[in-house]
């Protein structure tokens, strides 16, 4: 009988304990979209139509021509207006789409899903107007035209026409296939949807390593389709990986199963998350490439946002109950890491104007090093949202 007591207590105790770190979470992230909300306000009158890349010391670098970030600050609005019903985030988010409708055919880059996925095609979302669709349709049709028939891959740099880095394919551009999917999906038209799946399929083939872990770049011969190099432009070495390329992988390739269900895609994003979780510290946020570790050594709090999300998605499209909540619970602990630890409310510093700290946009050539950037920000307040949603325990 007393043994049975002692159980009793224990589970108990155990239940409140549970209960009590729950209530504070909840608490916490409260918190923190109110805060969040708060400073994408202060940033709106602070980048007053110019672009934002990285913070300095706190403090914003802006930038009058657009960049992959242009549309992350928008992005950023439309989250905390889903999170709060607030209209003044709907009102400044479609400001924000309106102002890169002008940018439908830019034609030095691929990361056209960047910019317009989380702002022109949200607004269309949201309003049905013609405006945001068309102008998202024009952006697929530029992506569509950066794709190498012959070596089946989307370039990633450079003006179309241009001989320089003609044949390089990166793993970022699996998150940008989105926007080809969602062309497919408004049009119909199949070429939008057989070259997502064959950049996902050239990606998978060289830019994964056996035991998925990834390269960063393939430089390709763009006549011959012979692999030059595979190398790095952001990561610590060509055979280190890159930890927000690791994450572009995870996320990029869980939503490319999410419209093909080809399973290959599913498997290559499981395999990755796992290498990706294998390589965290304690607090769960990874040191800004894999392959380093130590004091010394800054964190990547942005890798370790995209990540979540990745994981998220695994959780939402797997049906092993087992392999479900391995992710759920790991994409819990980094959400939570991020909002406990790696939040602009605490910093020392006297002035800080980006949402999420620690991160990296290029540590190779020293922009935004242990600072915050928007691509940071915005994949944030996507993974706390996410969790929000997936717990059903926030009320606005």
């Amino acid at each position: 009988m007393n043994n049975c007591k002692k159980y009793l207590i224990t589970a108990l105790v155990f239940c409140a304990i549970v209960s009590l770190l729950s209530a504070q979470t909840v608490t916490a992230e409260k918190e923190a979209i109110a805060d969040v909300g708060k400073q994408l306000l202060l940033q709106n009158e602070i980048f007053e139509g110019s672009y934002p890349e990285y913070t300095i010391d706190g403090k914003w670098l802006l930038v009058d021509e657009i960049n992959w970030f242009a549309g992350f600050h928008g992005g950023s609005l439309w989250i905390q207006y889903e999170l709060t019903g607030d209209s003044i985030y709907k009102e400044l988010a479609l400001k924000e789409a309106d102002k890169l409708i002008p940018y439908q055919t830019l034609d030095t880059t691929h990361d056209l899903g960047f910019i317009f996925l989380p702002t022109c095609v949200k607004a269309y979302q949201v309003t049905k107007l013609d405006k945001y669709k068309n102008a998202a349709l024009n952006a697929a049709k530029m992506l569509l035209k950066r794709y190498n028939e012959k070596v089946k891959f989307i370039r990633a740099w450079g003006k179309l026409g241009s001989p320089k880095r003609a044949g390089w394919m990166i793993i970022d551009t699996m998150m940008n296939l989105e926007l080809l999917f969602w062309a497919y999906e408004q049009t119909g038209n199949k070429t939008f949807y057989d070259i997502a799946v064959q950049h996902a399929n050239t990606a998978m083939k060289e830019l994964i390593r056996k035991d998925f872990s990834s390269y960063h770049v393939i430089e390709f011969d763009p006549l011959t389709g012979n692999v030059l190099k595979k190398r790095t432009h952001q990561g610590f070495s060509d055979e280190s990986t890159w930890a927000r390329g690791q994450a572009w992988g995870i996320y990029g390739f869980a939503k490319a199963y999410n419209f093909t269900k080809d399973t290959a895609y599913l498997n290559t994003s499981m395999q990755m998350a796992d290498y990706f979780l294998s390589k965290l510290p304690g607090d769960h946020i990874p040191f800004w490439d894999l392959d380093l570790s130590g004091n010394d050594i800054v964190r990547d709090a942005s890798a370790g946002a995209i990540a979540a999300c990745g994981m998220f998605l695994l959780n939402k499209l797997l049906t092993d109950s087992s392999d479900q909540q391995r992710y759920f619970n790991a994409a819990k602990l980094i959400t939570n890491s991020l909002t406990k630890n790696y939040l602009f409310t605490n910093s020392n510093r006297p002035v800080e104007q980006g949402i999420l700290l620690h991160t990296v946009y290029n540590h190779n050539k020293d922009k935004g090093v242990d600072e915050s950037y928007p691509c940071g920000d915005y994949y944030y307040m996507e993974t706390l949202s996410t969790k929000i949603k997936l717990e059903g325990i926030y009320d606005k």
